[in-house]
């Protein structure tokens, strides 16, 4: 049933490592080898052997209006009728930060980057340079994308220690990055009374997706904004 999947994934594992450009495409937390996908329209997508799926995936978030659209379709050949890539401002990008702008009033601007992971080392970055601060508390189980600051996993005891969850990631760099559980509105207020006067800025997956699809319980994001707002960290 998925027998040039499975050749294509040979083939990919010669030449990228681990034969996937992502590590979540490796799909190892279900238990399979990665399917690979030769078209989408709408709702469903076609892999390499014929299967057709109802997608789930959405690209990881951005195809929420299907694959193949016809009205995002013509907006691509029609931009990159005009050009591809300019390396420098455009207009279009001026009108798509007043569209988000607008659609979200509590925005107050917007910058584009290229990747989740730009955005959050970015946000980092700055709450650490207004704050004057260094430490960051994620909490166990969170995706904020592959910058080694947010790649770590608990220790003994709840933030107790902060070691890297990935080879590579010295444990130096992860060492101001403290944990505690999802959910857990007192383990993030033990954080916080023992390292709050430290702690630049709380980043949370309002709802927790690299997990399964957990909720925030009544209050928790209160409670965490509370904190943060106590102890002058973002």
């Amino acid at each position: 049933m998925y027998k040039r999947s499975e050749e294509l994934f040979k083939q990919a594992c010669a030449v990228i490592p681990g034969g996937v450009n992502s590590p979540v495409r490796a799909c190892r937390n279900v238990d399979c080898q990665p399917l690979f996908i030769r078209s989408g329209k709408g709702s469903h997508v076609v892999d390499v052997d014929g299967n057709e799926f109802i997608d789930f995936v959405l690209s990881w978030g951005p195809m929420i209006l299907g694959h193949a659209d016809e009205a995002v379709t013509r907006a691509i050949a029609d931009a990159a009728s005009r050009g591809t890539s300019y390396g420098a401002p455009c207009p279009d990008e001026v009108a798509l930060a007043e569209l988000v702008i607008e659609a979200m009033p509590s925005l107050e601007m917007v910058r584009m980057v290229n990747s989740g992971t730009e955005a959050t080392m970015s946000a980092l970055r700055l709450a650490r340079g207004v704050t004057g601060r260094s430490k960051l508390l994620k909490f166990v189980g969170c995706y904020h994308g592959h910058a080694d600051a947010f790649l770590a996993a608990a220790g003994s005891g709840l933030a107790t220690f902060s070691i890297p969850g990935t080879p590579g990631v010295p444990a130096s760099v992860v060492k101001d990055t403290l944990l505690a559980p999802y959910n857990d509105l007192e383990a993030a207020r033990a954080v916080f009374e023992r390292e709050g006067s430290d702690i630049a800025c709380v980043i949370v997956e309002p709802v927790a997706a690299n997990m399964g699809l957990v909720l925030p319980k009544p209050g928790f994001l209160e409670g965490l904004r509370e904190l943060t707002a106590k102890h002058g960290a973002l």
